[in-house]
């Protein structure tokens, strides 16, 4: 199980172009911070939609790309992880702004998945947690996808910020129905469903 570079260069590469962006949109520390932990955010969304459907578009759609796609989830989960390492730094850092309003700490459960997703990521661990492994990673990508659904769906609540959710939550819904697809698909043909 060798790990890709790419993931980690597009990781590396759109966390700084978020934090960037952030400074050159804010129009003051606190606005900076905002936006810095908003745009790092943000980076993930690819990541999440390939990790979340990798295994279901080989299924439906068998090819060199999707093949390619599942195999590298590993990579992709990994550089996941790096892009919310850099987005946790940004919440932190907007958190210890003066006069950033509270934060609710709903987060956390979903940083324990994605931490312990990445730690776990590696061939000892999958040997040494057994089903567990698999029970852990299947709960992490559903409950971080959960966050992600939920993070975008509330800012349709928001004028300004709702074009980019009702993208972003369409999207998600979309790579939720081809993972129900594919379910459907595995149990037609008789298979076990994960």
């Amino acid at each position: 199980m060798r790990l890709r570079i790419e993931p980690f260069f597009y990781a590396l590469a759109a966390s700084a172009a978020a934090l960037l962006l952030a400074q050159l949109l804010g129009h003051d520390p606190l606005q900076r911070a905002l936006y810095m932990a908003r745009f790092t955010a943000r980076a993930g969304v690819p990541l999440v939609l390939a990790i979340y459907t990798a295994s279901s578009l080989h299924r439906l759609w068998p090819g060199p790309w999707t093949a390619w796609l599942s195999r590298e989830r590993r990579s992709l989960g990994l550089a996941f992880a790096l892009t919310h390492t850099v987005h946790l730094a940004a919440i932190l850092n907007y958190i210890a702004q003066p006069g950033s309003p509270p934060q609710p700490a709903a987060g956390i459960v979903g940083y324990a998945f994605i931490y312990l997703m990445a730690f776990s990521s590696n061939p000892g661990s999958m040997k040494q947690l057994g089903r567990w492994w698999h029970r852990l990673h299947a709960a992490g990508v559903q409950i971080v996808f959960l966050y992600y659904l939920a993070g975008y769906a509330s800012m349709m609540f928001e004028p300004e910020l709702r074009p980019l959710g009702l993208t972003v939550v369409s999207l998600l819904l979309a790579a939720l129905a081809v993972r129900v697809a594919a379910r459907r698909a595995r149990r037609a043909a008789g298979g076990t469903v994960q």
